[in-house]
Order: C-alpha cells, then sequence, then structure tokens
C-alpha cells in the first residue's frame, strides 16, 4: 500500500490522539506524543501491507512513546500536580475523572486493551493484532484490567464515603 501521509494523518489523527490523551497526564504531553507519532510516520519508510497494518502500527507508536514518557520523571511530577487539579462537582465528571484517573493507575499491560477495547471499540483480535499478543491473552488482561478497576473505584469510594 502507497502511504498517504496526509491522508493516513486525517485518518488516524482522533484514534491516536485518544490513546495518547488517555495515557499522558496533560493535553501538552499528549500533543507532544501526537506529534512524535506522526513525525515517526513521516520518517517512516516501510510499506505497509493495508490501512489496518498502518492503523495498528500507529497504536503500537502511540503506546511506545506514553511508555516512555510515563517512565520519565517529570511524567511523575506532573501527575501528581494534575491529580490535584479541581473538578466540577457534578457526578457525571466525578465519575468520569475517577475512571480515568483508576485506567491511569493500571499497569500497562492492562491499561492499554482497556483502552483499545472500550475507548477505540476494537475487538479482541484487532486488539490482538496491534499490540502483537495472543487472542486469549488479550482476553485474559481485559478480565484482569477489569478486577483491578474494580479494586481501585471500590478502594476510590470507600475513601470518599470516610471524608
Amino acid at each position: 500500500m502507497k502511504l498517504n501521509y496526509e491522508e493516513a494523518v486525517l485518518r488516524h489523527k482522533d484514534t491516536v490522539y485518544r490513546i495518547a490523551f488517555a495515557r499522558c497526564p496533560c493535553k501538552q504531553d499528549a500533543e507532544d506524543v501526537f506529534q512524535e507519532v506522526f513525525l515517526k510516520l513521516y520518517r517512516c519508510r516501510k510499506d505497509f501491507e493495508s490501512d489496518e497494518h498502518l492503523r495498528n502500527w500507529l497504536i503500537r507508536v502511540t503506546l511506545n512513546f506514553c511508555k516512555l514518557l510515563r517512565r520519565s520523571a517529570a511524567f511523575r511530577k506532573k501527575a501528581e500536580l494534575t491529580d490535584n487539579i479541581p473538578a466540577d462537582n457534578s457526578p457525571d465528571s466525578e465519575t468520569a475523572l475517577a475512571v480515568t484517573a483508576a485506567v491511569r493507575a493500571l499497569p500497562e499491560k492492562y491499561a492499554a486493551p482497556i483502552e483499545l477495547f472500550y475507548f477505540e471499540e476494537m475487538s479482541c483480535r484487532e486488539i490482538s493484532a496491534a499490540l502483537k499478543i495472543n487472542e486469549a491473552t488479550v482476553r485474559t488482561r481485559l478480565r484482569r484490567g477489569r478486577e483491578a478497576l474494580k479494586n481501585i473505584l471500590k478502594t476510590e469510594l470507600e475513601v470518599s464515603d470516610d471524608e
């Protein structure tokens, strides 16, 4: 497949940005990851077999850049700062913030399948191809990720009830 860079950006920009935003502590970091991913695509001399192959490659590269960012000391500092930002007091926004924080708290091996399944609405087969892991492993990580999210959110609710 002949790569048309502009078309690839237009077609996949939302997916890349959503994944980056879900894995980064702030909008600026997500935008940095977004730029790095598409800069890497621009410099890439790889021939992609199909649009799905390109999409999977972009997802992997996005997750890898996010992983690098999360390892840095600057990320940990920003995460501490953004955790203290007050939200509006509506129940929906509090729930959304709690779920987002809980997903960010998950280990990468559980967070990536959860994000791709629920936010990108990818099937287990598509996630398997994108992450280059067995489909049964995807299902296991989804199950374990859901259990971990349930425990994190349950703990959060208990702590906020005590306050």
